[in-house]
């Protein structure tokens, strides 16, 4: 009997002992496989891209270069029909042109006034003929003061509604830049500020563009700030001359001003190497021959180059100028799972 239950033990420890082995297998292979997977890329923003795969791309490359620019914002305008100058101006020329008539005529009554006086004091003419004379003295002389009062009414109007710089221009016999408005050289712009906003003293010159362009921007220099705010906004309204407009008239143009002050550094790149993902801004900056980083741009603003970067960029860099957009359709698609592709 005792024979028999060792005989049966034996047994029941060899029967456990291949069962024991497939289980240390069974936990080494996950390890062994675990061990031969690759490692996935770390840097998603990292892209390379052989010299074969970059000429199919097209790709193009610029050296950044430092700049500056000085912090702006955007204000609205409308191009103005100068008619209303044009009619200012014919109206003072018209009363100088009778003031000068009527000065004429009072300086002569004046001197017969004179000589009959003489005349009078010698018996050579009657007290009737000096006071005749006087009389038409006098009347020259309120016809002289009537014309002297029309041309200093039609100055004030004009000053009430134009300012005192644009007024000059326009009431004088000739001025260039009443000329230049005139014959379309130049056009008239008035701009109108955000309210409780003024414009910085040191400012001469904005610069404007009618479909809002800044890349395209023409420069406007400042004439004067408007005597009447906007009733509407209540901001402050400036005149400004452009002579490289040619708009036409009651056009809206964008305006971007100088909010003076502190400029800022950073880099200029052009529009192109702007790409676009997720509601981000990016940039490819070549890194070495075959290899391409996504830098995204936290800082920028359009200007007549593209956009000024202020941070992300660094001077003497190599941006990606054309294929940005080929690269990060590269870029996210190498981002995609293989079982995903299919």
């Amino acid at each position: 009997m005792r024979i028999a239950l060792f005989l049966a033990g034996c047994l029941g420890v060899f029967s456990l002992l291949p069962n024991a082995a497939s289980a240390d297998d069974d936990d080494a292979q996950p390890n062994i496989i675990a061990a031969q997977q690759p490692r996935p890329n770390t840097d998603p923003n990292i892209l390379r891209l052989d010299q074969a795969g970059q000429k199919l791309a097209g790709i193009q490359t610029q050296t950044l270069i430092a700049a500056q620019q000085t912090p702006e914002f955007i204000a609205y305008g409308t191009v103005l029909n100068p008619e209303p100058l044009l009619n200012i101006r014919q109206q003072y020329l018209a009363a100088s042109a009778q003031q000068d008539s009527a000065q004429a005529r009072y300086s002569e009554a004046a001197q017969n006034l004179n000589r009959t006086r003489d005349l009078h004091q010698q018996d050579i003419v009657s007290t009737r003929r000096l006071q005749e004379q006087q009389a038409i003295w006098r009347a020259d002389k309120a016809n002289l003061a009537s014309n002297n009062y029309q041309q200093q009414l039609i100055a004030a109007n004009s000053r009430l509604v134009w300012g005192a710089t644009l007024s000059n221009w326009f009431t004088k016999a000739q001025d260039k830049n009443a000329t230049q408005l005139l014959e379309h050289r130049a056009q008239l712009l008035i701009i109108t500020l955000p309210a409780n906003s003024q414009l910085d003293p040191t400012v001469s010159v904005i610069h404007i563009h009618e479909r809002g362009q800044r890349q395209a921007a023409k420069p406007a220099a400042l004439i004067a700030a408007a005597p009447q705010v906007d009733p509407l906004s209540q901001g402050q309204r400036y005149f400004f001359k452009c002579e490289e407009c040619r708009l036409p008239f009651g056009a809206h143009v964008t305006a971007w001003i100088p909010e003076g002050g502190q400029t800022s550094s950073g880099v200029n790149i052009p529009q192109s190497a702007l790409v676009w993902h997720l509601g981000q801004a990016f940039a490819f900056v070549k890194a070495d021959t075959n290899q391409f980083s996504r830098r995204l741009l936290r800082q920028y603003s359009t200007n007549n180059q593209g956009y000024f970067v202020a941070g992300g960029l660094q001077p003497g860099e190599e941006i990606v100028i054309t294929g940005a957009q080929t690269l990060l359709s590269q870029q996210l698609k190498g981002s995609i799972p293989d079982e995903d592709k299919d």
